[in-house]
């Protein structure tokens, strides 16, 4: 019964970001100035390429401190940029339930994750799977993003949810673990010193599948 309120409270809380695109983050002009990490800073560039569960909003968060470091709110035709420290760390994307990928940084590099639509019966469920910045899927995928930067009212929706995320988190996390099937893993060499240029868009829509 205790599973099935905290169900239903995180659904709530995701069903307020309802919509194709989040009100509470805002597009910029270009890359930002930590695509290009200095010294000991890596960045982590999280993107939604497909129009899959485009209702559906995402949010994601480094989950490797305690309590999680909100990245920001994911939606379809997105990209953000995400500063973090060198080394291991577990990211988590969150809608209607929770999925998890593992990243061991370098410094200096810039490394690419794209945010994946599985949509299920009853959920919609995100997960992360990293993306080689040398990989002409990644270019071509990049060409249906547009970038976004967290604002005051997406941190403050981090914020006020953050128990649910946290409960979100205990919940599918302890699923994950066992799992016997190869998890996501962002290498440090999978990061560039070269951000990734998109491939010259063609006439086309948002793809509806992305194939892993």
């Amino acid at each position: 019964m205790l599973k099935l309120v905290r169900t239903a409270t995180v659904v709530a809380a995701v069903l307020v970001l309802a919509g194709c695109t989040s009100s509470r983050m805002t597009a910029i002009s270009g890359p930002p100035q930590i695509t290009h990490p200095q010294g000991d800073k890596a960045t982590v560039v999280f993107y939604r390429s497909s129009g899959l569960g485009g209702a559906i909003q995402s949010s994601v968060f480094d989950v490797t401190t305690d309590p999680p470091t909100f990245v920001g709110i994911v939606s379809a035709g997105m990209e953000i940029a995400y500063p973090a420290a060198p080394g291991r760390h577990r990211f988590m994307v969150v809608s209607e339930a929770a999925d998890f990928m593992d990243a061991d940084l370098a410094p200096g590099k810039t490394y690419y994750t794209v945010v994946a639509p599985r949509i299920g019966m009853w959920k919609a469920r995100f997960s992360l799977y990293p993306r080689r910045p040398d990989d002409q899927k990644t270019r071509d995928e990049l060409t249906f993003c547009k970038w976004y930067a967290n604002t005051p009212a997406s941190y403050q929706w981090a914020q006020q949810n953050m128990t649910e995320v946290e409960a979100l988190e205990k919940e599918y996390l302890a699923e994950w673990l066992p799992q016997e099937s190869e998890k996501p893993m962002l290498n440090a060499g999978d990061g560039t010193t070269t951000p990734v240029v998109p491939t010259p868009p063609q006439p086309s829509n948002l793809p509806a599948v992305i194939h892993h």
